[in-house]
């Protein structure tokens, strides 16, 4: 049986040493080149997620302010898109969080009116997800962010290979988780990482990465060029938020969007307020 270096023959071990460990000194260029290099012949892990979850995403309003369309609870269509961990500048993705929280303390949320978006993959769509560095961590505590019940195979496929060949697979797997979670403004590296991940595998809809700001929480970086087509907004809601303390809100003041007009016009509940709940909508919404 062939094993997945056989498959997927990763860089020659002494190699891929030599070249990480010029990393921290290298130009900019040369690190860019580095990563390529890496990513030319890594495996992109994925996963097929379908309806299930939901994802959030938060943003700081105004006191006063109820957002009017659909569009303002996700990217903006105007304008060239800023540079984030997952995305270089021009090259548009939406951030969601697994929960609120995360949401809240990505966007660095304490003491402030916020528009907390809620989406959803739609019924019979799967989208692809690459969690990065998830076969590290699998080697290393036995299970992945992701990839559930599937990482005891994913064991298994990584104690065939030979050991030199499963090192060489397992350290490029960390590199690269290395230079998109420890990178900082203005991700020069961490967006290469991303965009490189994307163009390679055309089918990815999104690159997951653990929190940087939230420890054990999960985010996503999703591409907007296909959103509709594995997406929806199944809920929104408009609230004050302040950080208690370790990673955790005190919400109140809440209102919540209760459905989408024609050409995407939200529906807002306002003057009801309803803390600690989410109203999802009957179906998701989508154009």
């Amino acid at each position: 049986m062939k094993t997945i270096t056989g498959t997927y023959p990763p860089l020659p071990l002494k190699y891929l040493l030599c070249r990480i460990n010029e990393f921290e000194g290298a130009s900019l260029s040369l690190k860019h080149t580095i990563i390529t290099e890496l990513i030319d012949v890594h495996p992109i892990l994925c996963v097929d997620f379908s309806k299930g979850s939901v994802f959030r995403r938060a943003r700081k309003i105004g006191e006063r302010d109820y957002p009017a369309s659909v569009q303002d609870l996700l990217w903006r269509l105007d304008g060239v898109a800023s540079v984030g961990r997952a995305n270089p500048e021009g090259y548009p993705v939406l951030y969601v969080a697994d929960r609120p929280e995360t949401a809240f303390a990505e966007t660095h949320i304490d003491g402030s009116f916020v528009l907390l978006s809620e989406l959803q993959i739609l019924e019979n769509a799967k989208c692809r997800i690459a969690p990065i560095g998830e076969m590290s961590r699998v080697q290393r505590t036995g299970r992945g962010f992701l990839t559930g019940d599937a990482s005891s195979t994913i064991n298994d496929m990584l104690n065939a290979c030979s050991l030199d060949e499963a090192k060489s697979l397992l350290i490029a797997d960390a590199f690269l988780f290395d230079c998109l979670v420890n990178d900082e403004a203005p991700y020069s590296v961490s967006s290469f990482v991303a965009k490189s991940i994307f163009e390679k595998s055309g089918d990815v809809s999104a690159v997951a990465y653990p929190s940087v700001r939230k420890n054990g929480a999960v985010n996503f970086a999703v591409k907007t060029d296909d959103f509709w087509k594995f997406w929806g907004v199944v809920g929104a809601r408009r609230m004050y938020v302040r950080h208690l303390a370790c990673g955790y809100y005190e919400t109140s003041s809440t209102e919540h969007v209760i459905g989408v007009a024609e050409h995407g016009r939200l529906i807002w509940e306002e003057g009801v307020v309803d803390d600690n709940v989410s109203k999802l909508f009957i179906s998701p919404w989508h154009p």
